[in-house]
């Protein structure tokens, strides 16, 4: 597997300092969420390349946040579902790696998730015809337990299994922080009806806080158990280190998880 950092929210004035940083850091992949690069698609556009001539690796997240792909607000739905095909837009232009994107969830506690699920379907599978025409793999990620939110664990992935056939370009991105929120253990990549495009790793505190440093004192992710996990099924791809406090530290456990599986 190959250890990524993220863009750390550095980005968004324009400024490519964190480029030659992270690559001093020793990390040779990265994952720039979108949101954080300037508004101005130049800019965007520029960041992009000096990464990629420098010899970083990319891949991208989509606009979260206020942004709801199923949104029943239908101008933010419109909205979000541009944002995230301009992030599959950016990958395909630079070449870069997988776009994770965020479900739909529901807007207000009224609406009926079964309805619901119906929509962002509709969605989901639009989104994957749309990477599949691009030629840029986009990865679905489970999410954490939080209000109006759908899509949590292997089996609400799975529901998405059908987008795969005779489309290579449709996978999913495990959070294995989000999987922890739930307090049902670690996912069973060996259920995952779909392809294993990405992975996010944080520590979840012991009093609910989410994406914190890997050096946690009172973490609740079993480094060296998802480090198996990864490897049993054979995964070779990013694990983006979605992490607060000094990316470093978190860099140097990950690898040290990783030994330890080995001895």
């Amino acid at each position: 597997m190959k250890i990524a950092c993220t863009d750390c929210g550095k980005f968004k004035n324009g400024d490519k300092n964190w480029i030659d940083e992270a690559l001093e850091l020793g990390f040779s992949y990265m994952e720039i969420a979108v949101s954080n690069l300037p508004d101005d698609e130049s800019l965007q556009d520029e960041i992009l390349a000096y990464a990629v001539s420098r010899g970083l690796t990319l891949s991208l997240h989509a606009p979260y946040g206020v942004n709801n792909i199923s949104s029943s607000d239908l101008e933010r739905r419109a909205s979000s579902i541009a944002n995230l095909k301009h992030s599959i837009d950016l990958s395909a232009r630079h070449g870069l790696g997988t776009v994770t994107f965020h479900p739909g969830r529901l807007t207000t506690n009224e609406e009926d998730p079964n309805e619901h699920w119906e929509t962002l379907m509709d969605i989901v599978t639009d989104i994957a015809q749309y990477a599949k025409e691009k030629k840029v793999r986009v990865g679905i990620e489970n999410m954490e337990k939080r209000p109006y939110e759908l899509v949590f664990t292997v089996d609400d992935l799975n529901r998405f299994a059908h987008l795969t056939e005779n489309n290579p370009y449709f996978g999913a991105t495990i959070d294995f922080a989000h999987y922890s929120s739930h307090n049902i253990g670690l996912p069973n990549l060996d259920e995952l009806k779909l392809p294993l495009y990405n992975v996010h790793l944080s520590q979840n505190s012991a009093a609910g806080k989410m994406h914190h440093s890997l050096v946690c004192e009172d973490g609740l992710v079993d480094l060296v158990e998802v480090c198996r996990s990864l490897e049993n099924y054979g995964y070779d791809k990013l694990v983006v280190l979605e992490v607060g406090g000094i990316v470093l530290e978190s860099k140097q456990t990950l690898e040290a998880a990783l030994k330890e599986l080995e001895a």
